[in-house]
């Protein structure tokens, strides 16, 4: 038992690393990003193209070590405990659709639901309200190191989103990394760590995490 906590307390860890350093690079990861897919897209296709995919994901949310972060630092956070805590996260579940736009880029749209408290920047009491219904719905680019053609693929992730809790809307930017496992062109199991930049004044800052499956429904 102590083994499987410390290989969830590693991955955590190198999650929250990558996050925090995602953060800080996010315009040059979205600008580079703009011009890797253009000189791709400008050169012939070597390797497979990602068909339709349908799938289901389970989701985390925590609000708790995203604000430290903004507010106290990657040393302070990583330097402490509470971050490996799963009462600081709330659960959800996602549908995702994926579909190749090259044999490095990915065009993900996902729709996913939680139910939990939320702080609004601006009204700083609402989660005494209480837990209330959470949905989101965002639209990324999955920027692959390596094409479907092997087993493991690495990738970067941006895009944009947007939130509503308990009537209030908000605006989001998603950005972070994840791996996908290639499960002979059938389906793919993915894990992603993203941190959400809020755009508007009702959205707060999050890190994210999910894990789940897709399945192809179509060819390319």
């Amino acid at each position: 038992m102590s083994k499987t906590n410390n290989y969830f307390s590693f991955q955590h860890y190198l999650a929250i690393f990558v996050i925090s350093k995602t953060k800080l690079f996010m315009k040059r990861i979205f600008f580079f990003t703009l011009i890797t897919l253009s000189v791709s897209a400008s050169f012939a296709q070597s390797g497979k193209i990602k068909g339709p995919n349908l799938g289901v994901q389970f989701t985390l949310h925590d609000y708790k070590t995203a604000f430290e972060l903004d507010n106290k630092g990657t040393s302070f956070v990583l330097g402490g405990t509470d971050w490996k805590k799963l009462s600081r996260m709330r659960p959800g579940l996602a549908v995702t659709y994926t579909e190749g736009l090259n044999d490095h880029f990915d065009f993900n749209a996902r729709a996913g639901f939680s139910y939990l408290e939320y702080t609004l920047s601006n009204k700083p009491f609402a989660a005494s309200t209480g837990s209330k219904a959470y949905f989101e719905a965002d639209a990324n680019i999955l920027m692959k190191m390596t094409t479907d053609d092997y087993w493991v693929s690495p990738f970067l992730s941006l895009g944009v989103g947007a939130s509503n809790w308990d009537g209030y809307y908000g605006a989001y930017i998603p950005a972070g990394a994840g791996l996908q496992i290639n499960m002979y062109d059938i389906s793919y199991f993915i894990i992603q760590a993203q941190y959400r930049s809020p755009v508007t004044a009702n959205a707060s800052g999050n890190l994210f995490y999910s894990f789940g499956i897709s399945a192809n429904i179509g060819k390319k």
